[in-house]
């Protein structure tokens, strides 16, 4: 499998960087790991796109922030991603904080972020009503958002492969291959090999581990798990925005927002570990989120909670992004410790990857520009949020459309027909495209049916669907042969 550009990891940063590529005549190959998109902390994460004002002006977060936030206003229609630009506010309980304040205030202009001011609590209040009574100012971003994470993962490899990149799912790097002078000649993966004159290392948390194989132990990770609530759908209007305590050493704090499908959502928390796989939730770091919650918000609905999750995020020593092109081995590009504002940045972080690849690499790489480079994406239809005349029509067209598979997100099976066209194969890749799953009886009510789907169009048993690929089967055989088989047993 030869190619010119190699992406380990295709999360946001990966995603983006392969659509970026693809603007030019080369062979990209993304390989993950993971069995659907998005994994890892693109996936468990606040959903954040973030104004821009608390990251330290000269770091290499200040440097994407801003103008990953911009991106991302023209690629919400561009990629057709649900994009909610409610802005976000960081609320002080004291004078320090509100101090604090006012040097995140002094950060967001120097970082360029449009519109930053601190207003009183009592003007929090006129616009949120249900935060707390004690929170005496807030620094108000009128350009933040929250972006629908599932939609913007897909709609970004999406794009990257309808101009041309491969995705390679279930496929585990094992190591870096180096020619007979040293340099980059490939990864060396679970799939066997994919040769390439350039590797980008988009890791997430295991991109220190990565980097290790390229000699380089420059930066360590540090797995920092973040915990969360999220309620349900019917929390909408409780809060319109995101908000934010005041900062602290060990990060943003506990937030509270409300996603961009309507989900009242609280955490995370920032617990340093050594397995960056573990993402289990704990009572201690639950409740943690709840008196966190409470705090913005005293009156935080937790009896409407539907589902608890963890993420795990790449935490560097530094505590900034680490992106860098080795002078040994040459080929070998890190952009790597990727947390927090990742996802906002992603979109500038991907610009600044290509050109950056394009002057190290002309020697290696052609960069013949992609002249049938298509930049718009349509996204799987929403039938949520469409009103009876626009369901009818869809319906007329294909009656898949009048078939609902889940009661709770009102997803259709032509919205499920639809994913599997597009490349899911699990029953949670079909969660991620169509958010079949994600409501109030989380699956309960539509994943057999969705498992009856997945089997019946990808010509599978039953036995052989599963949640997240590997060995997460959802039924291990039928019921009578199970009995017969341990009766079987018993009189042995």
């Amino acid at each position: 499998m030869n190619y010119d550009v190699v992406i380990i990891g295709s999360g946001i940063v990966g995603a983006s960087i392969a659509r970026e590529l693809s603007r030019y005549k080369l062979k990209i190959a993304v390989i993950d790991k993971a069995s659907e998109l998005p994994a890892g902390a693109s996936r468990a994460n606040s959903s954040m796109i973030h104004g821009g004002f608390d990251d330290k002006p000269g770091s290499v977060k200040a440097k994407f922030c801003v103008p990953g936030n911009k991106l991302w206003h023209k690629l919400k229609d561009e990629l057709d991603v649900h994009l909610d630009e409610c802005g976000s506010y960081v609320c002080a309980f004291s004078d320090d904080e509100v101090r604090h304040l006012e040097t995140l205030l002094a950060q967001g202009k120097a970082n360029g972020a449009p519109g930053v001011a601190i207003i009183s609590g009592d003007e929090l209040r006129s616009k949120e009503p249900n935060v707390s009574p004690e929170i005496v100012a807030a620094l108000w971003s009128p350009e933040a958002g929250i972006i629908n994470n599932f939609e913007a993962v897909n709609a970004m490899i999406e794009s990257a492969r309808i101009n041309g990149a491969e995705l390679f799912l279930e496929t585990r790097a094992l190591g870096l291959m180096l020619d007979d002078k040293g340099d980059v000649r490939g990864v060396s993966t679970d799939k066997g090999e994919f040769s390439a004159p350039v590797v980008i290392n988009a890791g997430g948390v295991h991109s220190g581990e990565i980097a290790s194989w390229a000699g380089d132990n420059s930066f360590r990770i540090i797995p920092t798990k973040g915990e969360y609530f999220l309620l349900d759908r019917a929390t909408k209007g409780f809060i319109h925005s995101f908000l934010f305590s005041c900062p602290s050493k060990a990060g943003k704090g506990i937030t509270v927002l409300q996603t961009a499908e309507g989900n009242l959502m609280s955490g995370p928390t920032a617990t340093e570990q050594d397995d960056p796989e573990d993402r289990s939730t704990t009572p201690e770091g639950l409740a943690e989120v709840l008196k966190g919650a409470r705090r913005l918000v005293p009156n935080f609905p937790v009896n409407m909670n539907i589902t608890t999750f963890a993420g795990v995020r790449a935490n560097t020593e530094s505590g900034d992004f680490e992106i860098s092109v080795l002078a040994k081995p040459r080929g070998f590009v890190n952009v790597a410790g990727i947390k927090s504002p990742g996802f906002t940045s992603a979109p500038a972080i991907a610009e600044y990857i290509s050109g950056l690849v394009r002057e190290e690499f002309a020697d290696r790489l052609t960069f013949t520009p992609n002249e049938k480079f298509i930049p718009e994406r349509t996204n799987i239809p929403r039938f949520l949020y469409m009103d009876m005349d626009a369901r009818k029509a869809l319906a007329e067209k294909d009656p898949a459309y009048a078939q609902i598979v889940c009661r709770c997100e009102t997803v259709t099976e032509g919205q499920v027909l639809e994913a599997i066209r597009r490349g899911a194969r699990t029953v949670s890749a079909v969660k991620m495209m169509t958010r079949a799953g994600t409501g109030r009886c989380q699956g309960g009510f539509c994943c057999p049916r969705v498992a009856e789907i997945l089997s019946r169009e990808l010509g599978l048993s039953l036995d052989e669907v599963t949640r997240h690929g590997g060995k997460s089967k959802l039924l291990v055989g039928k019921t009578k042969e199970f009995l017969l088989k341990k009766e079987g047993v018993r009189h042995e």
